[in-house]
């Protein structure tokens, strides 16, 4: 009888070990980004970017952030300049 309980006892302290070297660590997560990026809107094509990646220009002392050069050009084609 003692065997069996101690047997037990040892099954379940390597069950735990086991348990708790595989599963993650709930104190030290990774913190994710709370801010995030701020998004900017195309003016032509209305597609949303985050800032850091757009194609930026100043027009009429008004900055525009497009989400590539060939919109930009289009937008510039199209004549829809910014209002001052």
């Amino acid at each position: 009888m003692y065997r069996l309980i101690l047997l037990l006892i040892i099954i379940t302290i390597v069950y735990w070990l086991i348990k708790r070297a595989f599963s993650p660590k709930k104190g030290k997560a990774a913190k994710l980004d709370e801010t995030g990026e701020e998004l900017v809107q195309d003016p032509f094509c209305q597609c949303y970017i985050p800032k850091s990646q757009s194609y930026a220009v100043s027009l009429k002392n008004k900055k525009l952030f497009f989400c590539s050069e060939d919109c930009y050009k289009k937008y510039l084609e199209s004549g829809a300049l910014p209002k001052n």
